[in-house]
């Protein structure tokens, strides 16, 4: 059986002698914990020569490179050089393989912890790998070198800046004697006479390692993330007791309910090398990571079953609104004394208000999840044009005060971006917005897509003039604008709950690619195409229409079949208010707004009464929430599989459909039950 001896020079009262198992053997790991103790660490490391198979150093101080050359304390060289037969690893050789690679998969993928952030590294130097990759990802970086080895009260801010500082240093380093009160602990109550690491304390991001973690004092960290390479359990409680949000872990747990650190790990690959083939070579370490598949962990510390929220730090997003016609004009509040003008003045006042760049109008606070309990604010941003205008202008020069707002909105501490209404419309519905933000940009065509149904099914249950069978309404539905990104969407999810379906939209070619694509998720779909509305409405339960005329009639009211739920998702609606009047017996709805969880305070007008929100905006809302900030939706095809996601999604944070709304508000209980009298009576007749 193979024996390893793990010496932590930097702690104290960790030590065990057990058997564990790696890859199918058994393997005697053993750990000291000498707590400083130079003299006793050589003690123990000449005792155990020839006796053990590996000898592993950590909490050392690393080897500190720089242009030109490095650093090496003399007493972790004498240490490592202390053995005459037993070869000693101190995991730095595995760290510098593994580090940057599992660094850099791990933050292309989850780019939020990492881009545009400003992170803190207790010691560059030590983590010269991470430090390295962080600014390349363009971090402001923040770096307390000269207060963690000499307590100087001030912060480095680049790579270049470490560097002179470690060449300059290097001499009086080698002089220090390794102790622990030679280092800094970065308390709170310090921070009151430290500007520097009052600056400090403030980073999105904290970057250390399981050794440093384990001597500082961690209050500061409450409500942060942090990043570390090795979590053991001590270290995972101390996390918990100072209230961190989330810890990423760049080396995930090897052996089985046991903390290995960087160290032991290359001690046991060192191990399992043998000796007699030579000391641990670059291609055996990658060999065993590829063997183990290792990477990067991200975990959130729970209290009672729920996510620690940040104490002192919302998670916020952005959502950028239009005036949806030239009279939402004058809801700006510098404008609002002259609304009953705004007939005379609307279009005046619209041509004028298309020059403005975007501005701030407002906040939605109080937002939190009912799954986690995260609470997240939005920034609602309002670009002063209307659809006609968003629609004439070139679309570059609409990218150009979308991205502004994208920038504004990042500097404000947003971690995504919502476009409303007609911004995600414009050009390539989202995609060189998002290209250029420096945040992710998200259309919310998802979660608007699902809202249409869920108001669709609730309409339709409530006037209970469809037969069901199976699951199946035994009707016909319709969707007008079938091929725009909700439209495709609606009709793909439809078609597996109705009988027939007839998708409706001006090209003819987009109209059959999309029937095909129907056809390959439910091949039994009877899918009728159509560029006409209107030759299929009289036989039509319900009507779901989407699309992008800005008002322009789409179809005859008075063909409709009595008794249809029309659910209008498009903004300007698609039928007036005055046609809905004129069918009684029609139920039209405004497609499906939502509310969002939580004690939501909300002291702006987005057109909507109370606090419910455009599904578009709860979407963005929603994301920040489950910590998912991606651009989850964009350009003009939705993705099926992403619906049904967003739809789970919203179940489990608490985002649901609001009262279902009429071009006049709420449509109570009592005018479902007149329009369903109104329609039987209609369809009496009509026999």
């Amino acid at each position: 059986m193979k024996h390893i001896l793990s010496l932590a020079f930097s702690q104290e009262h960790y030590n065990f002698d057990e058997i564990v198992e790696f890859s199918g053997e058994k393997i005697r790991l053993t750990q000291y914990s000498t707590n400083f103790d130079f003299d006793l660490t050589i003690d123990l490391i000449k005792k155990h020569d020839d006796v053990v198979d590996v000898i592993c150093l950590s909490g050392l101080p690393p080897s500190l490179k720089y242009k030109g050359g490095a650093f090496f304390h003399p007493q972790a060289v004498k240490l490592k050089q202390a053995a005459s037969k037993t070869p000693i690893v101190d995991g730095q050789m595995l760290k510098e393989i593994y580090l940057p690679w599992a660094f850099r998969q791990f933050f292309l993928k989850n780019s939020v912890y990492l881009t545009q952030k400003k992170v803190a590294f207790y010691s560059g130097a030590t983590q010269k790998a991470m430090l390295e990759v962080m600014e390349e990802f363009n971090n402001q970086l923040l770096l307390a070198d000269p207060y963690f080895f000499s307590k100087l009260p001030f912060n480095l801010t680049s790579v270049n800046q470490l560097e002179r500082f470690v060449r300059f240093l290097g001499p009086v380093f080698k002089r220090m004697t390794i102790k622990k009160s030679h280092l800094a602990n970065f308390s709170l109550s310090q921070a009151e006479t430290t500007k520097s690491l009052r600056e400090f304390f403030k980073a999105d991001l904290f970057v250390g390692n399981e050794t440093t973690f384990q001597l500082i004092d961690l209050q500061h960290l409450a409500g942060k993330v942090v990043i570390t390479d090795f979590m053991g359990p001590k270290l995972e409680q101390r996390f918990k007791d100072a209230g961190v949000h989330e810890v990423i872990v760049c080396m995930p747990s090897v052996i089985k309910n046991k903390f290995v650190n960087f160290s032991i790990l290359e001690g046991i690959f060192q191990a399992f090398n043998s000796f007699d083939n030579g000391p641990l070579c670059i291609d055996s370490i990658l060999s065993w990571v590829d063997e183990l598949d290792l990477k990067p962990t991200i975990n959130s510390f729970t209290s009672n079953g729920e996510l620690i929220a940040p104490l002192n730090l919302k998670t916020k997003f952005a959502f950028i609104i239009h005036p949806l016609s030239s009279s939402y004009v004058f809801k700006h509040k510098l404008l609002r004394n002259l609304k009953p003008y705004s007939h005379i003045l609307g279009p005046a006042f619209e041509e004028i208000a298309a020059l403005f760049p975007g501005y701030f109008y407002g906040k939605i606070k109080g937002i939190r999840s009912e799954k986690n309990g995260r609470e997240v604010e939005g920034l609602i941003y309002a670009l002063p044009q209307t659809p006609k205008k968003l629609l004439e202008n070139p679309a570059e020069a609409v990218y150009s005060k979308l991205i502004q707002l994208c920038v504004k909105a990042h500097q404000h501490g947003a971690n995504l971006i919502g476009l409303g209404a007609y911004t995600k419309i414009v050009g390539d519905a989202g995609l060189s917005v998002a290209k250029a933000s420096p945040i992710p940009v998200t259309t919310g065509n998802s979660l608007s897509a699902c809202s249409t149904l869920w108001a669709a099914k609730f309409a339709l249950e409530k006037l209970d003039l469809v037969e069901k069978k199976d699951g199946v309404y035994q009707g016909r539905v319709m969707v007008v604008g079938a091929t725009g990104s909700i439209g495709a969407v609606s009709a793909k999810i439809l078609a597996g709950a109705w009988k027939e379906i007839v998708i409706v939209a001006p090209r003819a070619y987009k109209l059959l690619e999309l029937k095909q694509e129907i056809l390959a998720i439910y091949p039994e779909a009877k899918v009728i195409t159509s560029t006409n509305a209107d030759s299929h409405s009289s036989e039509c339960d319900l009507i779901v229409t989407t699309t992008s005329s800005r008002g322009k009639r789409i179809l005859q009211i008075e063909d409709v079949k009595p008794g249809c739920v029309i659910c209008d998702v498009s903004r300007p609606f698609d039928i007036t208010e005055e046609d809905a009047l004129k069918r009684p017996d029609v139920l039209v709805i405004a497609s499906g707004e939502v509310i969002l969880p939580g004690e939501v305070q909300m002291k702006l007008d987005i057109g909507l009464e109370g606090n419910i929100v455009y599904a578009c905006l709860a979407e963005t809302a929603l994301l920040a929430m489950d910590g998912r900030f991606e651009s989850f939706t964009l350009s003009r095809n939705i993705s099926y599989q992403k619906v049904l996601e967003i739809d789970k999604m919203a179940k489990e944070h608490g985002v649901r459909l609001s009262a279902i709304m009429g071009h006049s508000g709420f449509i109570s209980d009592k005018e479902f039950e007149l329009c369903r009298e109104h329609a039987l009576k209609a369809r009496a007749r009509r026999k």
